[in-house]
């Protein structure tokens, strides 16, 4: 898709014909990019519904929360359902088995009858017993959906809500199935608690042994001081047009000339903690984690893994390694076996590819990709973006906001060529997000907040058509150490 708009006219065309036609043009897109949101949103409902009418028997549906609440009640009683089919045929197969005794008993005829009534009897209450308990089980479920409560993870709630549905039937169920599910929503929820609380030691660690700790980029107190420069996170003074860099002018600044060894004693407590908490890290159980929860979970390890390696000597991340659930990992393994390629892709992987790669990609990968980690990751250069921690019932919204915090700092018009400034992150990662350079320009419009967003289309539309060269100025990497840090 062309940014660049040209004049079929011989004449030339009147004021603001070209934002005119930017303007319609960007409406246009922002369309096709609501389309692509909602036809995002089917396909992972599509997803979702086929890994819940496609689990081992006896396994819990992972729901993500964003699955409408009618929808949620039916997969709770197709899987009550489920189970009690089960059961019923067990039963049957047992009546019949009995029957087959019986009828080859050489047992007296009045002795037979007698056995026969009484076991037909026991059977008949028993069954009774069993619908009435089926029934109500159900109407539980329903009830249990319906009262969810909005402050927990819904998810976690329906783990919590087919568990107890589930210690009913326990006696029916084969004991592998059941032992096999019991406290599944304790182990993913773990997992994800586990990874928060080190990025958070982590970046406490960082923070206590920084001698500027109480420093941030926030210009509030400055507003009034002519002498004050303006304090940019990705650029040199006056290199940019002057803008709302948002959220990011509040963030702590991290460099490596503040990070002191004098000021480790501040963090002992905190180190101590932080050994504890490597040490479940690495014993943790990863089998179960949905699809947000993987997300959050490996994003946080990802950063933690990096930050854990303390400042680098050089720009390399590969030493970086990590012990997570009895895996030995390293940043670059997270990044591109697990948050970049999802699992299914272990079947296109070529012939070079390490087994051990494999069963990575196979065992820990993500469900499907998800291209919003560009934003979530940061290396500890001075060029990444900033670092928090993600939750796994927030983990949509806070990619979101994290896009739209880092693009709305890290884009810029150039002071000098009134050319419109993009990070080399983002041509990097260009296919994760458009076709061409000419498409990302659009993408990257459309993300922008709306200042921000009328002098980028201004100045893409005051060009004629030429090479993007003459549109966009790409800024370059810059690998020094630092954290900007969401405190």
């Amino acid at each position: 898709m062309n940014t660049r708009i040209s004049s079929n006219s011989k004449k030339p065309p009147h004021n603001g014909t070209k934002p005119d036609k930017l303007g319609r043009k960007l409406a246009l897109l922002q369309d096709v990019e609501n389309l692509k949101k909602k036809l995002r949103h089917e396909e992972n409902v599509h997803r979702a519904l086929q890994r819940a009418f496609h689990r081992p028997l006896g396994a819990l549906p992972r729901l993500p929360p964003y699955l409408p609440q009618y929808t949620l009640e039916l997969v709770a009683e197709v899987a009550v359902l489920e189970e009690e089919v089960v059961r019923l045929e067990e039963k049957v197969v047992n009546f019949r088995q009995e029957a087959a005794h019986i009828s080859s008993s050489t047992t007296p005829c009045h002795e037979h009858d007698s056995a026969s009534k009484h076991k037909h009897s026991r059977a008949s209450s028993q069954s009774e017993f069993d619908s009435g308990s089926s029934l109500s089980r159900i109407a539980s479920s329903r009830k249990f959906m319906s009262l969810e409560s909005s402050s927990k993870p819904p998810q976690n709630d329906r783990a919590l809500a087919f568990d107890t549905e589930r210690n009913s039937t326990s006696k029916s169920l084969p004991v592998k199935k059941h032992c096999s599910t019991e406290g599944g929503g304790d182990v993913e929820s773990e997992a994800n608690r586990t990874s928060q609380d080190v990025l958070n030691c982590l970046i406490s660690i960082f923070v206590r042994m920084s001698s500027s700790r109480r420093k941030t980029m926030d210009l509030s107190s400055l507003a009034c001081s002519k002498e004050s420069t303006f304090r940019d996170p990705y650029f040199n003074s006056n290199e940019l047009k002057k803008r709302d860099v948002g959220a990011y002018k509040h963030l702590y600044e991290i460099e490596a000339r503040q990070v002191d060894q004098k000021y480790r004693a501040n963090a002992a407590f905190l180190i101590r903690r932080l050994r504890i908490l490597l040490d479940k890290l690495a014993s943790l159980k990863l089998d179960g984690l949905s699809h947000h929860q993987k997300l959050a979970f490996w994003i946080n390890i990802y950063n933690s893994c990096v930050m854990n390696e303390g400042i680098p000597e050089s720009p390399e991340t590969t030493v970086a390694t990590i012990r997570v659930g009895g895996f030995v990992l390293n940043a670059l393994t997270i990044e591109h076996l697990i948050l970049r390629l999802p699992y299914h892709l272990n079947y296109t992987c070529t012939k070079s590819t390490r087994n051990d790669e494999k069963d990575i990609c196979r065992t820990l990968g993500l469900e499907w990709s998800e291209p919003l980690v560009t934003f979530a990751l940061s290396s500890g250069s001075w060029s990444c973006p900033a670092l928090r921690v993600y939750t796994a019932s927030q983990i949509e919204s806070e990619l979101e906001a994290a896009k739209k915090a880092y693009l709305q700092a890290a884009v810029g018009i150039s002071a000098a060529s009134n050319k419109l400034v993009v990070p080399k992150l983002l041509e990097w990662y260009l296919l994760d997000f458009a076709k061409e350079m000419d498409a990302l320009l659009d993408w990257i419009c459309l993300q922008l907040p709306d200042e921000l967003r009328n002098e980028a289309v201004q100045c893409l539309g005051s060009k004629d058509k030429g090479p993007v060269s003459e549109l966009v100025e790409v800024k370059p990497y810059n690998f020094s150490f630092r954290y900007l840090v969401h405190r």
